[in-house]
């Protein structure tokens, strides 16, 4: 026990540390115009990288551990605090239904809401998927997700839909300028010393189309 509390107090001291960033970003100013939030999700993911593959090596386990989870939590807790500042709550795999009677519902990954009035329900702007890889769904991904927006828009036909995936998953027949709502941040081919290159796009790419179309 004495031995490990240098870990266990590492990891406990990560909530009072994401606190305290969540406090000095209440006045931060972002700029949609740069690429910051992008770099600074590609440095919490390649953290959680670091420590995850090397302590699985590490461990000998032959599985990495599912990245998928960190990811959108990462996501969340920059848009979240992004937006805010324009009147919008970012919320994650918050219940909305998708057919006419109001029996189906799916939960997006984040999905972005405004107040309409006081006295109203909340007004759905944007659905936000996140991917870190294509997955089980291989070669459909595409589709599958063009599926999902095409659900969503069939109750919320002004809603903005767009994906973000870590790796550039969207398949070869794919053009991210034909399609800027599906933002891919690296691509996965590597050379030898196990570098991605990035895409070129970002993050703010989206939020600019979502604060422009919230707030005209």
């Amino acid at each position: 026990m004495d031995i490990d509390q240098a870990f266990t107090q590492q990891y406990k001291g990560l909530l009072e540390t994401q606190r305290n960033i969540s406090h000095a970003l209440e006045n931060y100013r972002f700029d949609l115009t740069t690429d910051e939030i992008t770099r600074a999700v590609k440095e919490r993911m390649m953290a959680f990288w670091y420590f995850n593959v090397h302590n699985c090596a590490d461990l000998g386990r032959e599985v990495n551990t599912v990245a998928a989870d960190f990811f959108t939590e990462t996501c969340l807790f920059f848009l979240k605090n992004c937006l805010k500042s324009y009147g919008l709550e970012v919320v994650s795999e918050r219940d909305i239904r998708i057919d006419k009677n109001g029996r189906k519902e799916i939960r997006p990954d984040i999905s972005i809401w405004k107040k309409r009035d006081p006295m109203l329900f909340d007004e759905l702007v944007a659905v936000i998927e996140l991917k870190v890889s294509n997955g089980w769904k291989g070669k459909t991904i595409y589709q599958h997700l063009e599926n999902r927006k095409k659900e969503i828009r069939n109750i919320y036909s002004g809603v903005f839909f767009g994906v973000i995936s870590f790796w550039n998953c969207f398949g070869d027949g794919f053009k991210s300028n034909d399609n800027s709502e599906y933002i891919g941040l690296y691509n996965f081919k590597s050379n030898p010393k196990g570098d991605h290159s990035s895409t070129k796009l970002t993050i703010e790419q989206l939020l600019r189309q979502i604060v422009g179309e919230t707030l005209g």
